[in-house]
C-alpha cells in the first residue's frame, strides 16, 4: 500500500482510498455515489425500484447500491437470527410509546433531540435510519457510515452523528416497501406513496396488517437497541397515521408541534431542494417540488385534524413552535408534568446545558419574492387562520 494514495479523515483517523476524499467533506451535504437504500434488504430494495422509473444518469448509482445490498445480505440473515420473531414477540414496552408529530420544519427535530437527552429514552439513531437491518452487525457498518456522512444537516445546519436521534421513516423504507419516503427516490410518484403508505388506500387487510407488523418490528428493534424505558419516535409522516398507530398502541402518547405555515413552506422548500437532489433516481423540474410541498402540507394537516380526536385528551399535547422557542424549558416542563407524568426537575440542568450549546446556532434569514409569498398565503391561508398566524415580520420581501 502506498501511503500517498490514501487520505485521513478530518479528525486524523484512519486511511481511506483517495478517490473517496471528495465525499468526506463535512461542510456540504455530500454522500458517496450510492443510494440511502444501501441499507435495505434485497427483497425491499427490489420492490421499491419496481415502483418507479430510473433515469439513465442514476443507473451507476443503483448498480453500486445493488452491489452493497447483495454483499450485506448475509448480515441481514444474521440480523433475523438475533432479532428473531420469538424475541420480538416477547418484547414489551415498559411505557406507552411517545410519538412526535408535525409537518417537516415545524420544530420536530429540536423537540426530538431535547427529549432524547433523557437517559431513559430509546430512539431511532441516525445509523439505524440507514442500516435498520444491520443492528447486530453495526460494528462493521457504523464504521463505514461515520466517515461517509456529513456532520451537519442541510438547510438548518443541525448536527449529524451516527448515534444521534433521527426520524424513523428512512429506517422503515429500508425494511418495508410500502413507505412514504420512497418519494425521495421517485418524487413524481409522491401521491401514489402517500395514498398507499399514509392513507393505506387500496391496501388489502393482509397488506395493512403486514405494514403494522413490520412497523412494530422496527420500533421493537429500536427499543432493544437503545435499552431505554421510554420509546420516543419522531416522524412527520405519522402526523397522518394516528388511526393506525392507535391500532398498535391504544395508550400511546402524542406531541403535535406546529409553526407558521409561511416559515414552514420556505424552510421545507430549502430542505427538500438540498436533500432530494442527492437521493432521487428520477429527475423532476424545479417547480415540481413547490407544488408537491403545497399538496402534501394540505393533506398532512387535514388528515391530522380528522384523526386527532381519536386520541384520548390526556394523551395529546399540542405545542406552538414560536412559544416553545421562546421558553423551551417551560414547554418541556409542561410535557413532563402533563403528558409523561415524570419528574422534570432532575433533568432540567441537562436540558439547560443543551439549549445553551445551541445559542451559537444561526437562524435562517429568509428572503422571498412577493409573487411567491402571495402564492403561499393563497395556498396555505386556511391554515394560517386555523393556527392564528400572519406573515412573519422577520422575512425580507423582495419586489
Amino acid at each position: 500500500m502506498k501511503i500517498e494514495k490514501y487520505v485521513k479523515d478530518e479528525n486524523g483517523n484512519g486511511f481511506y482510498p483517495n478517490f473517496i476524499k471528495k465525499f468526506m467533506s463535512k461542510d456540504n451535504f455530500k454522500i458517496p455515489p450510492v443510494s440511502t437504500l444501501l441499507g435495505a434488504d434485497i427483497n425491499t430494495f427490489g420492490k421499491i425500484l419496481k415502483t418507479g422509473k430510473i433515469s439513465p444518469e442514476y443507473r451507476l448509482k443503483v448498480a453500486l447500491t445493488s452491489f452493497i445490498v447483495l454483499v450485506s445480505t448475509p448480515f441481514h440473515r444474521y440480523e433475523e437470527i438475533v432479532f428473531n420473531k420469538k424475541r420480538l414477540a416477547k418484547t414489551k414496552f415498559e411505557n406507552p410509546p411517545l410519538f412526535i408529530l408535525g409537518h417537516w420544519r415545524s420544530g420536530t427535530t429540536l423537540l426530538h433531540n431535547l427529549l432524547c437527552l433523557d437517559p431513559d429514552s430509546s430512539f431511532v439513531t441516525t445509523y439505524q435510519s440507514v442500516f435498520p437491518n444491520n443492528l447486530a452487525s453495526k460494528i462493521i457498518f457504523k464504521t463505514f457510515m461515520k466517515y461517509a456522512m456529513p456532520n451537519r444537516r442541510p438547510a438548518d445546519n443541525m448536527k449529524l452523528e451516527v448515534d444521534l436521534p433521527q426520524e424513523d421513516e428512512f429506517a422503515f423504507s429500508n425494511m418495508y416497501y410500502i413507505n412514504y419516503y420512497n418519494f425521495f427516490y421517485f418524487p413524481y410518484k409522491y401521491k401514489y406513496y402517500y395514498d398507499k403508505s399514509v392513507r393505506f388506500k387500496d391496501l388489502s387487510d393482509n397488506e395493512f396488517n403486514d405494514f403494522l407488523y413490520n412497523y412494530e418490528k422496527l420500533l421493537k428493534k429500536t427499543y432493544l437497541n437503545r435499552k431505554g424505558k421510554q420509546l420516543i419516535i419522531k416522524n412527520p409522516v405519522n402526523t397522518a397515521r394516528i388511526k393506525a398507530l392507535l391500532k398498535l398502541y391504544p395508550d400511546a402518547k402524542f406531541i403535535y408541534i406546529y409553526r407558521n405555515p409561511v416559515t414552514v413552506f420556505m424552510s421545507t422548500h430549502n430542505f427538500f431542494q438540498a436533500v432530494i437532489k442527492t437521493l432521487m433516481l428520477h429527475k423532476v423540474p424545479p417547480e415540481f417540488i413547490d407544488d408537491m410541498i403545497f399538496d402534501v402540507y394540505k393533506k398532512l394537516i387535514d388528515d391530522y385534524h380528522v384523526q386527532k380526536n381519536l386520541i384520548p385528551a390526556k394523551n395529546l399535547f399540542e405545542i406552538k413552535y414560536e412559544e416553545f422557542e421562546k421558553a423551551p424549558l417551560k414547554g418541556l416542563e409542561n410535557i413532563y408534568n402533563n403528558l409523561l407524568d415524570k419528574d422534570f426537575e432532575q433533568l432540567k440542568g441537562m436540558f439547560s446545558d443543551y439549549l445553551e450549546s445551541l445559542k451559537s446556532h444561526k437562524k435562517q434569514h429568509y428572503k422571498i419574492e412577493k409573487q411567491t409569498l402571495d402564492r403561499i398565503t393563497n395556498e396555505l391561508g386556511k391554515y394560517m387562520e386555523i393556527y392564528g398566524y400572519d406573515v412573519p415580520g422577520d422575512i425580507e420581501i423582495l419586489k
